[in-house]
């Protein structure tokens, strides 16, 4: 799944949004996600179908010891959705954290466990102030540009300045 418009169609429902977040807890089949979510089997199902089909999960047969075979369903993607609305600017971005290199982790002491959490989360509330200060800056140097650019009275002209800032940002964040 690459296509941000599909992705987000998908996020979209509450629904699927709160069996995502189940699934990145642990592992589950249908039954049990409609059971812990308070939603029909067939909503659950449903939902289920459309999310492994987009790619977003995938699914194995368990055996169970209480009945015949289940299917169970895990997200089989990690990623990054960002979107930036500003004065000046409209991004939507999504970000692929790779495959599924997960590092085991000792959590025999779960206080230190805890402790690193709390950290990871500390550094990544850093950077999102970090962004967002520069995000702020670059609303302002975009304000004055196209300040500048509206002030250009010929309509032709002003187009295709657009274009060329547009062209310039474009070539930028592609060379990162």
């Amino acid at each position: 799944m690459t296509d941000i418009d599909e992705l987000l169609s998908i996020i979209e429902n509450p629904t699927r949004r709160r069996i995502l977040e189940y699934l990145t807890r642990e592992p589950s089949y249908p039954l049990q996600l409609s059971k812990e979510l308070g939603v029909s089997q067939q909503a659950v199902m449903k939902n289920l179908a459309l999310m492994e089909q987009t790619g977003m999960l995938m699914s194995y047969p368990e055996e169970s010891s209480m009945g015949p075979t289940r299917t169970v369903y895990v997200p089989n993607r990690q990623f990054t959705l960002m979107i930036d609305l500003h004065d000046n600017m409209f991004t939507a971005r999504l970000i692929s954290s790779g495959g599924k290199d997960e590092k085991e982790t000792d959590i025999s002491d779960t206080e230190k466990a805890v402790e690193q959490l709390k950290e990871l989360d500390s550094r990544i509330a850093e950077l999102d102030r970090e962004r967002a200060a520069l995000m702020d800056e670059r609303n302002s140097v975009m304000n004055g540009i196209n300040q500048a650019i509206r002030s250009v009275e010929d309509p032709e002209r002003r187009k295709e300045l657009y274009r060329q800032l547009d062209e310039m940002i474009d070539n930028n964040t592609e060379e990162d």
